[in-house]
């Protein structure tokens, strides 16, 4: 089990915020990969890892944004019904 998995599994999440943790955990297991093609002394192509690694950094912001966006519906939608 990830550490993003084993934290929400006690908390309950909205479905979009459950797709931004959802994305993070797979841009995450994408840059264990690509680390670990990385590190290996017989790989001899860093192009394809490299570019994997870039991948995920955008998933991760991705996640993160919808996670946000989230947020700030959920805190919207509070003040209107307040």
């Amino acid at each position: 089990m990830s550490t993003i998995s084993s934290i929400s599994s006690s908390v309950n999440y909205t479905p979009a915020q459950n797709s931004g943790l959802a994305a993070i955990a797979a841009a995450s297991q994408q840059l264990n990969q690509a680390a670990q093609q990385v590190a290996n002394p017989a790989n001899a192509n860093f192009i394809a890892p490299m570019v994997a690694a870039t991948q995920s950094l955008s998933l991760t912001q991705a996640g993160a944004a919808v996670i946000s966006t989230s947020n700030e519906m959920m805190g919207s939608l509070l003040d209107v019904f307040a």
